[in-house]
């Protein structure tokens, strides 16, 4: 069975996509280089290359005289060096491999022994073979899917990709038919593909295309829009909000606003709230105004609480209130009762004071009991603030030792 690295699986599409466009789209040499009469020999000195750019360069210049005639000369290259060559070497040479052969280039990268090398591989020859013969690949991916499917699971984002790059359509059919978790990576993973291969206007075309076919069922379409809406708010947020409300009233839209706001809040907090604070549904309010606050906070924490002091406070503002509240009850536990205390609604306002305080007593339990003697908690809740928090037991290891002390030692 294939081994599992998850990092690789999701992580590794970037060296893939980067060495099928340098290999190129057609299976006849682009370069202007005549091929050299050793290709193989060629090509390990330029996996010898010490510049990574000039590397991977050569290498890809080289790959564009790779065809069946030589072939077998360049893989015997692969074989010998393969346990010390990385991405940058593996993954263009599968790929020209892919363009005149894919079955052969993926049974073989399947038979290496080293699981990096594997996958590397697996993957490069699936997206290349999807590139060109979107259904060839698929079946294929099928087939290998249902005999192992942890093998299924490493092909299956490089199979889409190749797919989606093809330009030969049925992938949105595709993906609305998977279930569960699968679905949703795949939405995120054509999603970002769209994205870095036309922009935003791709990706919002892309999306209306889903969402305005009535033959989707509407989790699939909040799914797409709710992923699209947040990858286009990375980018430019003023649009994505914009596009929300082009939207508004959709019942795929319900989470939209909280997306865009905790996008935009990264960026420029002040106008994310200013944009939920109009926004006319008073029910996403709440959670839009707290994501957006939320990550000001963290990016502009200056500005996150410049914007709060200077503020005529309303329930709006009670999400911020009580982030902020938290974010002080660890430096100021006392200063941050003193907010907790001008959040308007009455549930939230108890909540952001029992923790406070409780933050408060275990600083300082004379000055907080004075304070709670007075304060608007109940009984059960005083007892709560002035209970020490447990404390989380260490794990012990080999012979009582404390994680982090070393192994040990032998008797």
């Amino acid at each position: 069975m294939l081994g599992m690295n998850k990092v690789a699986v999701l992580g590794a599409w970037a060296l893939t996509v980067a060495a099928a466009f340098a290999v190129g789209k057609s299976t006849a040499p682009t370069g202007s280089d005549p091929a050299p009469e050793d290709l193989g020999t060629a090509i390990e000195a330029a996996i010898g290359e010490p510049d990574m750019v000039d590397r991977a360069e050569r290498i890809a210049r080289l790959l564009q005289h790779l065809g069946p005639d030589n072939v077998t000369e360049v893989v015997e290259v692969y074989e010998r060096m393969l346990n010390i060559l990385g991405g940058l070497s593996i993954r263009p040479f599968v790929a020209a491999w892919a363009r005149f052969d894919p079955q052969a280039a993926l049974d073989h990268t399947l038979r290496w022994p080293y699981d990096d090398k594997r996958e590397m591989g697996a993957q490069a020859a699936i997206e290349a073979w999807a590139l060109r013969d979107p259904a060839g690949a698929l079946e294929r991916y099928e087939r290998a899917s249902d005999r192992d499917p942890g093998l299924g699971e490493v092909l299956f984002f490089d199979m889409l990709t190749g797919w989606l790059y093809s330009g030969r359509g049925g992938v949105d059919e595709y993906i609305a038919n998977l279930r569960g978790g699968k679905r949703d990576r795949a939405v995120s993973r054509v999603t970002a593909k769209t994205l870095r291969n036309g922009g935003v206007d791709a990706t919002m075309r892309w999306v209306n295309s889903i969402t305005g076919n009535d033959s989707y069922e509407n989790k699939f379409k909040n799914n797409v829009f709710k992923r699209g809406s947040r990858m286009v708010a990375r980018w430019d947020p003023e649009r994505a909000a914009a596009w929300v409300m082009e939207n508004h009233g959709e019942e795929y839209t319900f989470d939209a606003p909280r997306v865009v706001a905790e996008q935009w809040g990264m960026k420029d907090g002040r106008a994310a709230l200013e944009w939920v604070r109009d926004h006319p549904d008073q029910e996403v309010h709440h959670s839009a105004a707290r994501a957006a606050y939320l990550n000001w906070l963290k990016s502009d924490r200056a500005g996150a609480v410049g914007w709060l002091e200077s503020e005529t406070l309303t329930t709006f503002h009670d999400p911020a209130i009580v982030l902020y509240a938290k974010d002080l009850g660890r430096r100021a536990p006392a200063e941050a009762v003193g907010w907790c205390e001008r959040v308007h609604d009455e549930k939230r306002r108890l909540g952001c004071l029992s923790k406070a305080a409780a933050r408060w007593y275990q600083r300082d339990a004379v000055a907080a009991e004075t304070w709670l003697q007075r304060s608007p908690l109940d009984e059960e809740a005083r007892r709560k603030v002035r209970t020490p928090p447990k404390k989380t037991p260490q794990r012990r290891g080999p012979r009582g030792q404390r994680p982090g002390d070393g192994p040990a030692k032998e008797p």
